[in-house]
């Protein structure tokens, strides 16, 4: 009798720790989603932080390149650009107090700053090669409206319809690029249902 009880109490102690360990293995997967296990986004005090968000620091792209990373590395994965462009003051909204430029590809944009190559936009309309990789989702060409709803559903229940320069109406998304509220953050266009450009913006 009391070796049975002994093993009950056992097999409940493990059952026990491989719930825990599942539930901190998914929360590090869904940080910032609604399905992290750990965090209830109805709870989360939106005067301060995001309730969704997708982590800039665990995006790569095509699973490789860090959202920053040295020229030589960004031009590996993605290619010789077509041109490089400094930025012109009397155009343009200042982002950096460095002199920089813009790195233009098949219609996108990173800034060059410091031979640090940094995010701005990706169309994957005309780079269907290329994609963004994070633990809970890849967003590319054939990533779907219903796969972020998913992830991220008061950010698609506060989606609005955009005129895009060359490319018309899109449904737009944006969503937080930390937990804090910071003064970047992502928009995801859609034409239908399929993703097709994100960009990490930053008002002027």
């Amino acid at each position: 009798m009391k070796l049975t009880s002994c093993f009950k109490i056992s097999l409940a102690v493990m059952l026990f720790a491989t719930v825990c360990g599942c539930n901190r293995m998914n929360s590090k997967k869904y940080v910032g989603t609604a399905l992290d296990p750990l965090v209830d986004p109805a709870h989360v005090d939106t005067t301060k932080f995001n309730s969704e968000y997708l982590l800039y620091s665990t995006v790569k792209i095509n699973g490789l390149l860090p959202l920053q990373s040295k020229f030589a590395e960004f031009r590996k994965v993605i290619g010789k650009p077509d041109s490089l462009v400094n930025f012109n003051d009397t155009m343009d909204c200042q982002s950096y107090e460095e002199p920089y430029q813009y790195i233009y590809f098949q219609g996108n944009v990173f800034d060059l700053v410091n031979d640090t190559a940094i995010f701005q936009h990706l169309d994957f309309r005309t780079r269907p090669d290329l994609r963004l990789e994070c633990p809970a989702i890849t967003l590319d060409s054939k990533t779907s409206l219903q796969e972020v709803e998913k992830l991220f559903p008061r950010a698609v229940h506060r989606m609005t319809t955009v005129n895009v320069q060359g490319s018309g109406p899109l449904r737009s998304i944006d969503l937080g690029a930390s937990k804090q509220y910071a003064d970047e953050w992502w928009i995801l266009f859609f034409d239908g249902d399929k993703l097709v450009r994100v960009d990490m913006y930053a008002p002027c």
